[in-house]
């Protein structure tokens, strides 16, 4: 990652301290914005898990994925007491809306299960990755295409977002994310993103990190 020169000690793992899985729905940029956190600091433990090019990436492909890492036999995340798993994807609705059915059984599976959330995002990652820099929505004309919303991301940032450094500034997207938040029937609507939710959680943890990185920047 870019940020290789930073003037920090890494922490080593602690139980005491909660651990943070997640699961998204992009096999590569969520993966890499995710594990900016992860390199930083391991006094949380955030697992992110990396969908194979075969793996089925609809909310109820995440959903087998995570039911079968935390309770499968090889159990690759061990999610214990005051820990939490998050499945993260997209609203990007197929022409059939097969999805939609898929979004409400994974939407009930985390609702009765301790520690499991969800962080969607209306209608695609991008629009997280926006709030990084902006506050209010932009003018799309359609703000319901994710290709309008990677359009703007790419055009509004100098090389387009640069997930080994545009993450330190996760806690002004949550802030800017969450201000305008709203939700109909349980799910978030367009240009909205709930993964300000796991930014807060993830902040709870490691804003002294982040606070020092932005410091000597």
């Amino acid at each position: 990652m870019i940020l290789n020169n930073r003037k920090f000690e890494r922490e080593l793992p602690t139980r005491s301290a909660k651990h943070i899985f997640i699961i998204a729905e992009g096999a590569k940029r969520e993966y890499q914005y995710f594990n900016f956190f992860r390199e930083i600091d391991s006094r949380i433990k955030i697992e992110v898990y990396k969908l194979r090019s075969d793996e089925d990436n609809s909310p109820g492909g995440l959903l087998d994925i995570a039911e079968k890492i935390t309770t499968g036999v090889t159990k690759q995340c061990l999610v214990e007491e005051g820990d939490e798993l998050w499945v993260v994807f997209d609203t990007d609705l197929d022409k059939f809306n097969s999805r939609t059915k898929q979004i409400q059984e994974l939407r009930e599976r985390c609702t009765n299960s301790e520690g499991w959330n969800i962080a969607q995002s209306n209608p695609c990652f991008e629009v997280w990755l926006y709030f990084h820099f902006k506050k209010v929505l932009p003018n799309l004309s359609n703000i319901a295409l994710p290709n309008d919303w990677k359009r703007e991301v790419n055009q509004m940032i100098s090389g387009g977002f640069d997930s080994r450094k545009h993450p330190i500034h996760i806690e002004q997207a949550q802030v800017n994310a969450e201000a305008i938040l709203l939700e109909t029937g349980g799910i978030s609507v367009e240009g909205n993103t709930e993964i300000c939710s796991l930014a807060k959680s993830i902040l709870e943890v490691i804003k002294d990190k982040i606070d020092k990185l932005r410091s000597i920047l």
